[in-house]
């Protein structure tokens, strides 16, 4: 019983930091737009939650979930392995 406390304590503390790491990035994303880009191209300045969505839609286009597979000391992305298997 001791072990499943701990390991679900374990995964509580980490989904609390992953989401305390994720509202930061949110906000520095969110200052850096504020202080440019209505100055710069005179665009409305962004909410937290739009400022979330547009990193969550950045994330999807450019490939921020893309799987790394680890082969030795070489890094090889998941799309090139596909592309030589295939």
């Amino acid at each position: 019983m001791n072990e499943l406390a701990a390991t679900l304590v374990g995964a509580l503390v980490g989904l609390i930091i992953g989401l305390v790491i994720l509202a930061i990035i949110t906000l520095i994303f969110r200052w850096l737009w504020n202080t440019t880009m209505p100055d710069v191209f005179g665009v409305k300045s962004l909410t937290f939650g739009q400022s979330f969505k547009i990193l969550l839609i950045a994330s999807m286009l450019f490939g921020g979930g893309t799987k790394v597979i680890e082969r030795g000391h070489e890094v090889v992305d998941a799309d090139v392995t596909e592309q030589a298997a295939g």
